[in-house]
């Protein structure tokens, strides 16, 4: 028995023996090599997993931004070269499904300096459809019917893997790229609303950690990312086509560039905001230096490709960021005549003027020893009540009323409006302008400024305080953002109507808005006028300062129209800056009044407000119009979703030349446009756009138009009666329609 035991445990001693030094033979062998394969696999699963980034929305829910997963295809060279029967099928693999290039696949396996490498990225950027593919290729599910020795070919794929990350796609190209800005290759925002909710669009990334837990087993575990907030703006994508369309066509008929040659641009600076002066809500904000969102640093539209590559750094630098800037908000500019309605209003609520106030315009004025023209001069304005110094746009009425203010309530008033102070809109790089303070400001310094020169301000400035001035003295946080939300449609934050103070009571807002309207019909903004409407508004034109000598830089203007509509209740109000238009008089508001006249034609049937006034021959003639044009009412483009016949959900599709296409302009596949001009998309899905009329086909003015009102019939008996449509009142009623 003994000699048993003492024989088994000699043969168990002698197992163990060799056992180990097989151990200690394959470590020093193929010990480097192994450890190389575990580090492998903890580099495969130790990994970010990226969040998306938020997506940004305009007011009706389309997208404006939005991140797509996609993915680089990785090989690991030291993977595939462990064995020589997995080279051919991974690199046919590769070819067949990528259509990679079979000598650069080759070279980077057999090279030395890539053969051990296990990070070689073969192809970028691919969609998911893309990677489905190739797992659709190399799966062995045992129910796929292939030969034997295909699928061994495929067990012997290896070594390939992807890599996700989130790419950044901007579905209207350069719509309101002022305004939503972009975000570079690494997800950091750099313009616009991008940059300005960064923290909140980025979201949190996650992670898998793999690793060796205490029995050598291979383990992960994983961090599940925090996708970005969701932005919904209150632009509309109609509303922002139809500025753009009209600052382009502005720039197409005045566009001679003398500077440089380069493009076709009317002016050095365009800029248009549409807003709710009810919330102070931006509905479209445009320049004409938009650009391109997925490639932003394309300066094409500004500069011939020899001068960006004859440019030296900083000048590169500085011109893009010329380009990215939003002149609306980051530029100073004088606001000129336009800042009258504040300087009145104002006035009004402090007592130093009335309604029954009377001043005299000879001219000018003589303040200390500096002699100050009203436009009219040499001739001028005569007697004139409060309303007709805004009608008349007087600058000798408007210091008339700044003396009787004095430099402390001027400087009272021009602060609650905001002046001298960032409006806080979400908006990145906003300017506080410039202004006087009651140290700095003296008589002469006083009567510019009543009239708006001698101060600067943003766009974005003058048009809440213009708004403040019409909607019964409130003035609310001007914004882009109206809601944050979570991924799940969750309401993280709401700011949609933010009321900050009341500037003005609403009696004095009531005169301004009866002054306005009145400045429009009889005054110095007339050809602001849109046909069949109320609007109440105010001119500018603002005589540069030259930078380098501070001295007024002669013939070189900035002109300009803000105007809201309906006056009596404004729902909408537009604000038009044109500087230094490309013409040889510059200091002519009347450009700005007709991008105002054009917009106003378009956007307002559109955001539902219709006409309720009488048109006349003499009132269409005046503005060089005929009764087709408004009969047309001039339908906005409209974005719509659609499904082609791939599947494929398109939320930018848009008529145009009587095609349906996606925001690129390529055609949708399926879509069609039937004979009563319905749209229908190609899963039959009927989309709410009628297809608006050929501009080419005579139209009937006397069709039915909701809204318009026609001319008076011939040889009509009752020649006072004019016929008017969809609750519009005939001339002889005196009350509101």
């Amino acid at each position: 028995m003994q000699i048993k035991l003492l024989a088994v445990f000699a043969f168990i001693l002698l197992f163990l023996i060799i056992i180990l030094i097989r151990i200690v033979y394959i470590n020093v062998k193929s010990g480097n090599r192994y450890a190389q394969q575990v580090l492998s696999q903890e580099n495969y699963d130790s990994q970010t997993l990226y969040s998306r980034r938020g997506e940004i929305q305009d007011v009706n829910g389309r997208l404006l931004a939005y991140s797509e997963k996609v993915y680089d295809v990785v090989l690991d060279c030291y993977a595939v070269n462990r064995n020589e029967d997995y080279i051919e099928p991974t690199v046919d693999t590769l070819v067949t499904v990528f259509d990679l290039d079979r000598s650069d696949l080759m070279e980077r396996i057999t090279s030395e300096k890539t053969k051990d490498s296990q990070y070689q990225v073969v192809l970028e950027k691919i969609t998911e459809e893309q990677k489905e593919a190739y797992e659709e290729y190399v799966s062995l599910d045992p129910d796929r019917d292939i030969t034997q020795e295909e699928r061994q070919k495929l067990q012997n794929v290896t070594g390939v893997w992807f890599e996700e990350e989130f790419v950044r796609r901007y579905p209207m190209n350069s719509l309101a790229s002022d305004v939503i800005g972009f975000s570079n290759s690494i997800g950091d925002g750099i313009a616009g609303l991008e940059a300005y909710y960064d923290s909140q669009l980025r979201g949190t990334n996650g992670r898998v950690f793999g690793y060796l837990n205490e029995k050598q087993e291979f383990e992960k575990r994983t961090i599940a990312p925090e996708n970005g907030y969701t932005l919904q703006t209150s632009l509309d994508i109609n509303l922002q086509q139809i500025v753009e369309k009209y600052i382009t066509e502005f720039d197409e008929t005045y566009g001679e560039d003398h500077d440089d040659g380069t493009a076709m641009h009317g002016a050095k600076n365009i800029g248009v905001i549409v807003m709710n002066p009810k919330t102070a809500a931006v509905m479209a904000m445009a320049t004409n230096r938009g650009y391109d969102l997925n490639h932003p640093q394309d300066m094409s539209a500004w500069y011939t490709e020899s001068e960006v590559k004859s440019m030296k750094e900083e000048d590169y630098v500085e011109a893009l960021n010329a380009m990215w800037s939003n002149f609306c908000v980051s530029d100073g500019i004088e606001p000129g005549s336009t800042f009258k309605p504040i300087t009145v209003a104002s006035a009004l609520e402090c007592g130093a003027v009335t309604d029954s106030s009377s001043f005299y315009c000879d001219g000018g004025e003589f303040i200390t020893d500096t002699e100050i023209h009203c436009d009219a001069y040499p001739y001028s304005h005569g007697e004139e009540t409060l309303g007709d110094v805004l009608k008349n746009s007087c600058n000798d009425g408007l210091m008339q009323i700044g003396m009787a203010m004095r430099v402390s309530r001027f400087i009272e008033y021009q602060s609650l409006f905001n002046f001298g102070k960032p409006t806080g809109i979400d908006l990145p790089n906003e300017s506080a302008g410039s202004v006087y303070t009651k140290d700095t400001m003296n008589e002469v310094e006083l009567a510019t400024c009543t009239f708006g020169q001698g101060l600067t301000c943003t766009m974005i400035q003058e048009i809440t305080a213009f708004c403040a001035v019409v909607n019964g003295g409130y003035y609310y946080q001007p914004h882009v953002v109206e809601k944050i939300l979570d991924e799940n449609g969750k309401v993280i934050k709401d700011s949609s109507s933010l009321l900050l103070k009341q500037t003005v009571s609403g009696s004095v807002s009531e005169l301004l808005r009866g002054y306005l309207e009145t400045a429009v019909q009889e005054g110095t903004g007339r050809h602001a006028q849109v046909a069949g409407y109320r609007i109440g508004g105010k001119t500018g034109t603002a005589e540069k300062i030259d930078p380098e000598t501070g001295t007024r830089a002669k013939g070189k203007y900035l002109v300009s129209f803000i105007g809201a509509a309906p006056i009596n209740d404004p729902e909408v109000v537009i604000y038009v800056v044109v500087d230094e238009p490309n013409v040889a008089d510059q200091a002519n508001s009347t450009f700005a009044q007709e991008i105002y006249r054009r917009i106003a034609t378009e956007a307002l049937p559109y955001l539902g407000i219709y006409p309720t006034e009488q048109v006349t021959d003499e009132m269409l003639a005046s503005l060089g119009l005929e009764w087709q044009d408004i009969a047309k009412n001039q339908d906005a483009v409209q974005i719509f979703d659609a499904i082609d016949s791939y599947g494929n959900y398109h939320t930018d599709a848009r008529v145009e030349d009587g095609r349906i296409v996606d925001g690129s302009g390529n055609v949708i596949a399926g879509a069609y446009i039937d004979e009563d001009g319905t749209v229908y998309d190609a899963v039959m899905n009927r989309v709410s756009y009628v297809e608006p009329e050929d501009p080419k086909e005579e139209i009937d003015p006397k069709a039915d138009n909701p809204g318009i009102a026609l001319p008076p019939a011939e040889n009509n008996a009752d020649a006072d009666q004019t016929t008017l449509w969809d609750g519009a009142v005939t001339d002889d009623e005196q009350e509101e329609p």
